[in-house]
């Protein structure tokens, strides 16, 4: 996805009319919205790292109602081209059956921040450490708890709906990856880290982990 020098800087000011979008679309059900804003109580996150958390959990709970409401005001507001990326997620969307909301973890929390902390203090992106350890490595205590565990990241914006629209479009991975990862049904845990970035100015780290392994 394009990125927009003058909208990045009054987006970190909070001055555009979707970046600090708080109130609910009253088409969403209230039940929805409290199961889908599973961060709130969450010590050691800030604002948009929560709000990260609700907008992916508004997509899994509600894909087709996030089409008409929060991607359609965002997309209007920020005319990002409507290229076939976009058009992909906007079918996905609209066929997807209903998921649970993901629930934050502290562990995936702490990994996501120092992630994001290495990966901004270096100026570098991907999932190897600063240290150069590999995603494999990184994730080698949590594969003892999660069955399943995936990172997505985001560099360049600074808002969680910016965030998490971006993954969600995935434009120019043709995997779509991101996509995938936050839509995934066997996931079902999230951290999430959003920090300044030497190179891309922000930088936003996600873990998501699957169901728990049971002790034998």
């Amino acid at each position: 996805m394009s990125r927009f020098p003058i909208i990045l800087f009054l987006l970190s000011l909070g001055l555009t009319s979707y970046s600090q979008k708080i109130t609910p679309f009253k088409t969403w059900n209230a039940g929805i919205l409290a199961k889908a804003n599973s961060a709130r109580s969450i010590d050691g996150l800030s604002f948009q790292e929560k709000k990260v958390i609700f907008y992916i959990n508004l997509v899994r709970m509600n894909g087709k109602l996030f089409v008409d409401t929060y991607l359609k005001d965002y997309m209007e507001d920020v005319r990002i081209p409507k290229n076939k990326y976009y058009r992909s997620l906007i079918n996905t969307l609209k066929q997807q059956d209903p998921l649970p909301p993901l629930i934050p973890q502290e562990d995936l929390i702490k990994e996501s921040i120092k992630h994001a902390k290495e990966m901004g203090r270096t100026g570098k992106k991907g999932h190897r450490s600063a240290n150069q350890k590999s995603f494999d490595q990184r994730m080698k205590k949590f594969r003892l708890k999660y069955k399943k565990v995936k990172e997505n990241n985001q560099y360049g914006y600074p808002d969680a709906l910016s965030i998490v629209i971006d993954l969600l479009i995935d434009d120019g991975k043709e995997s779509l990856t991101h996509r995938k990862t936050l839509l995934h049904k066997n996931l079902k845990y999230i951290g999430v880290g959003i920090r300044a970035h030497k190179k891309y100015q922000i930088n936003t780290s996600l873990l998501l982990g699957g169901e728990l392994i049971t002790p034998q």
